[in-house]
């Protein structure tokens, strides 16, 4: 799988600066959505977009707000990486929170 290839090479700089617990937990998740990807049909990175994401979301809808918070940073450092505009789109779950802190 060059996907998988692709996020270890893309990953490898990432994980040896900072936190190393946290950078390996990040990296972890990195590379469980990128095989998560694959088993999409997504070949490489560069067809990886915003339908993986959400389809992702969904498969994981039951962890926690604060594991799915998690898991997105991680997506989107992953994005950083892969040079992808913008940002990918965060779970539901967190965005119902975000409105609702915002309203108060």
């Amino acid at each position: 799988m060059i996907i998988l290839q692709e996020v270890t090479k893309l990953t490898h700089g990432y994980a040896r600066t900072g936190g190393k617990k946290n950078r390996n937990q990040q990296r972890a998740r990195m590379l469980a959505f990128a095989e998560f990807a694959a088993v999409e049909g997504a070949y490489a990175l560069g067809q990886v977009g915003r339908r993986h994401v959400v389809e992702y979301w969904k498969q994981h809808r039951n962890l926690s707000p604060a594991t799915l918070y998690s898991h997105w940073l991680a997506i989107r450092d992953l994005w950083k990486l892969a040079g992808k505009p913008q940002e990918p789109p965060r779970p539901l779950s967190m965005t119902k929170e975000t409105k609702l802190k915002s309203a108060c």
